[in-house]
Parts: structure tokens; C-alpha cells; sequence
């Protein structure tokens, strides 16, 4: 990973914890599944995949915004193998972000570290691979009470185009008061 990324994330980090400090709005505990969408070279080898997540939000200030930090799942399964072989992508997002809620609509920018791995099973045995990258999402949403419908397109940076993991994703939430 690359030495801006690390900063980039710690200044992240840093700045949330500021914000958290002399929080004012509201809090709430969200857990979240999805359907996946590939993107770029991912589109090309894998099929629609499945998330979740779970998500703190910690509300800020006197607007109705709030800092995040989130903890998910996703995989895609490799296409067009033959019978015996089994193979997949998945990543594991750990995301620091900033959520602005603009009446039922929200708007949310994420970065963090993205945990990547690639695994392929067959007669001859299973082999992996395992890379840590920088990542990010954006999103936006519609939110009805307690329930949240929204699309976030998210993103792993690598160094190599095998790893790289990017997706549309529509995702359900529901968001519990804390």
C-alpha cells in the first residue's frame, strides 16, 4: 500500500475521531445486504455478487451529519468455469466516512482499507491470494423511516489489475437508534 494512501486513511481517521468528540446529532447502529454489480476488468471474469455490512453512524454538529465507519462482505463468484473448478473474489471494506443527510435523501463519501481475496478450488487443490489496498465508495440514498434503499459504486486501488475489485452495488439498510 502505497505511503499517501496511509496518511490519507490516518488523516481520516484522525479527523473523525475530532468530530466524534463533540458529537450533537443523532447515532444509530445500521446492518445492510446487497446485490452486487461488477465493474471494469471485474465485469469481465465474475458474476453478480452478494454483500452486507454493518455501520456505526455517529451524528455531528448541529447539521444532520454524521461520521461512519464501516465493516462489510462481498463476493462475486468467477464465470464461465467448467464444473469441477470453483472460484471467487471478495473484499472486505473497513471504511471511515462522511454522510450528509439532506431530508430522506443522503449523500455518503467512504475511504478506508479494502481486504481483497481471490480463491479458486479444483481437482488439483485450492490456491489464494490475499491483498490489502486502498479503497473508497460513494453513495446516495433514499431513507423511509428506519429503512435506507441506496446505490454505491466502491472501489479498491491496486497495484495489480487481477485484484482490483469495483462495483455497483443497490443496497437495503436498516438503521437501529442509539
Amino acid at each position: 500500500m502505497n505511503l499517501r494512501y496511509s496518511i490519507l486513511v490516518l488523516m481520516a481517521f484522525l479527523l473523525a475521531s475530532y468530530a466524534a468528540s463533540a458529537q450533537k446529532g443523532s447515532n444509530l447502529l445500521q446492518i445492510s445486504g446487497s446485490v452486487a454489480i461488477p465493474t471494469g476488468e471485474l465485469s469481465k471474469v465474475a458474476d453478480v455478487g452478494y454483500g452486507g455490512a454493518i455501520k456505526g453512524l455517529y451524528g455531528v454538529g448541529q447539521q444532520a451529519q454524521q461520521i461512519t465507519l464501516e465493516a462489510g462482505y462481498n463476493r462475486f463468484s468467477v464465470k464461465n468455469l467448467p464444473s469441477s473448478v470453483k472460484a471467487n473474489y471478495s473484499t472486505i471494506p473497513l471504511y471511515l466516512g462522511y454522510r450528509a443527510n439532506l431530508g430522506n435523501i443522503i449523500i455518503e463519501g467512504q475511504s478506508g482499507l479494502a481486504f481483497n481475496h481471490i480463491e479458486g478450488s479444483g481437482p488439483s487443490g485450492t490456491v489464494g491470494s490475499n491483498q490489502t489496498a486502498f479503497g473508497w465508495a460513494l453513495s446516495a440514498g433514499y431513507i423511509f423511516r428506519a429503512v435506507e434503499l441506496d446505490v454505491r459504486y466502491q472501489n479498491s486501488e491496486s497495484g495489480s489489475d487481477t485484484q482490483v475489485i469495483r462495483f455497483v452495488a443497490v443496497r437495503l439498510a436498516y438503521n437501529f437508534s442509539l
